[in-house]
């Protein structure tokens, strides 16, 4: 093999394995590309299939911590015929029942505020449980019923329902707005 032949397999090749980078590279583009499409197909699926579950998860849980804030459960709830600690059974029972009714929404909640959820509802029943043992043995559901909603008053800012509300309603605006 001479060195013309071996320049006329150069010049042979030289296009040839340009060729085939170019079509490396145009290949490498397209999987780029058709990968992009498929994260954007998902994306758009994603918001048709699971964030309107995430929206109604939302929204049951805000409707669970407003059904448990003592003041519309002292009002839902309030019978005179019942002893305080009948009624402190009764609220107390009330809270968990909705809570045990609503733990599939954590699937669709961030832990931190599932975790702030969990929180609110047991201060919740722990103001409950201090006011009825503040009250004498005789005490009717009426007492009990005053003095949850006196104790409310005074924490009105640190009302534990208020700041999972407020936690939900920041989670909520994130996942609306993508962030």
């Amino acid at each position: 093999m001479n060195d013309a032949t071996f320049i006329e397999i150069i010049k042979y090749f030289i296009p040839l394995i340009a060729m085939i980078a170019l079509v490396y590279l145009f290949l490498e583009h397209w999987k780029k590309q058709e990968s992009l499409r498929q994260r954007i197909q998902l994306n758009k699926e994603y918001k048709a299939l699971i964030l309107p579950t995430r929206v109604q998860a939302f929204e049951r849980m805000i409707l669970f911590l407003e059904r448990i804030s003592p003041n519309h459960l002292i009002t839902r709830l309030n019978n005179s015929q019942f002893s305080a600690q009948e009624f402190q059974y009764i609220l107390t029972k009330e809270i968990n029942d909705e809570y045990e009714h609503n733990l599939s929404q954590q699937l669709y909640i961030s832990s931190k505020t599932w975790s702030v959820i969990s929180l609110a509802k047991d201060q919740t029943i722990q103001e409950i449980l201090n006011a009825a043992q503040s009250l004498a043995p005789n005490a009717t559901a009426k007492d009990l019923a005053l003095k949850i909603l006196n104790v409310s008053l005074q924490n009105n800012k640190n009302i534990p329902t208020k700041s999972a509300i407020e936690q939900l309603k920041a989670d909520f605006s994130s996942l609306i707005i993508g962030k």
